[in-house]
């Protein structure tokens, strides 16, 4: 019997290339299938096959080609083409971060990175070894799996595109990528590989239920090296597209400074007024006010034509205040750094879920510093 080839990722055409010249000089057999994710696409892209007899050797090549253990990845010096790396898994809130991606990638004029990663029964069960039992229930599930994720995917573009307008989707350059593994490890691999600008995610607007803001924005938001934006689900369709009141809560760190050259560098397109904002004790002893003016003077100094503010937020409890100055400013963008390890915590723990009301509709930043 003729052995199946199976396909173990989708890329646009020229990175399959590439990827088919790696599997060749191993001597792997590959090859490339044409497909048409949607019409008008920039880059259309291809499935890359091989023989099933070759998946344990071809997984290590495709994982060091796109990424691989994005936590001990070394820093990259190469230059790499600016983009924004958007996660897809075909959800509403999926749905919604992509489309608050286009409008950032439309005024930075940078290229977007679709991603969708699926489980595959065949390539994430079995061993890196020479051995390899064949099993027809499993291929037929393989097979099933695949077909499943580039439908689903197709048809999601396909909304996306329609629902953005022609000349929205057109005047962006995509790529799309569809491979097996695991969201939030190949995820952060791909940024830090290739040193995306940004990474933008949906998040379900039930955080009761699931008690976290979503394991994989959860890990990703952690360990990114990168800015993550994360959409709720919730989040009014109008802010997606015109959001232009933005709030950075410090805790007056040096590395805030760090923070706020990233988010100007994504915001800089767009005519936002930018709040930076402390949660102080109303007994306090003025060194807080004392830090904020500093702070201000710097910005004003450093970003003259920008809209700046800087906020004492008076309250004994973080989380009400700033759930309330979030609905009484309307802000449309909630930004924090990662080593404020403690305020996120808090943010996102399970006691203070009921709490959060403005969490599930407000957009949040994330910076590691």
């Amino acid at each position: 019997m003729k052995e199946k080839l199976v396909t173990i990722v989708v890329l646009p055409y020229s990175k399959a290339h590439i990827l088919k010249m790696k599997l060749e000089a191993e001597k792997i057999e590959c090859e490339l299938e044409n497909i048409d994710l949607i019409e008008g696409t920039t880059s259309f892209s291809v499935k890359v096959k091989i023989l099933e007899k070759d998946v344990p050797e071809a997984v290590p090549i495709l994982d060091d080609f796109l990424g691989k253990n994005p936590l001990t990845v070394k820093k990259q010096t190469e230059k790499k083409e600016r983009h924004i790396l958007v996660a897809v898994d075909f959800s509403p809130n999926s749905e919604k971060a992509c489309k608050m991606a286009i409008d950032i990638a439309a005024h930075l004029q940078v290229k977007l990175v679709f991603m969708h990663c699926y489980i595959n029964p065949l390539i994430n069960s079995i061993p890196y070894s020479d051995v390899y039992a064949y099993d027809l229930a499993l291929l037929a599930k393989l097979e099933s799996t695949e077909k499943n994720a580039n439908d689903n995917f197709q048809k999601f573009i396909a909304k996306l595109a329609d629902e953005t307008g022609k000349e929205k989707w057109e005047s962006v350059d995509s790529e799309f990528i569809i491979k097996s593994g695991y969201a939030d490890n190949d995820i952060l691999a791909y940024a830090h590989k290739n040193n995306s600008q940004l990474i933008v995610m949906g998040r379900s607007g039930n955080s009761v239920q699931m008690e976290t803001v979503g394991s994989i924005a959860a890990d990703i938001m952690y360990n990114a090296r990168v800015p993550v934006l994360i959409v709720p689900e919730s989040t009014p369709d109008q802010e997606l597209k015109h959001f232009s009141n933005v709030l950075y809560a410090t805790d007056f760190d040096e590395k805030d400074f760090v923070a706020l050259d990233k988010l100007m560098s994504i915001l800089y397109p767009f005519e936002i007024k930018l709040t930076c904002a402390h949660v102080g004790h109303p007994s306090g002893d003025g060194w807080d006010l004392a830090k904020l003016n500093g702070m201000k003077d710097i910005l004003k100094e450093k970003y003259r034509s920008e809209n700046f503010e800087c906020r004492l937020i008076v309250g004994n409890n973080t989380l009400e205040s700033l759930e309330h100055f979030i609905k009484d400013e309307k802000i449309d963008i909630l930004s924090l750094t990662t080593h404020k390890r403690n305020m996120i915590s808090r943010l996102f723990n399970p006691s203070f879920a009921r709490k959060m009301v403005f969490h599930s509709n407000t957009p949040l930043l994330v910076f590691h510093a």
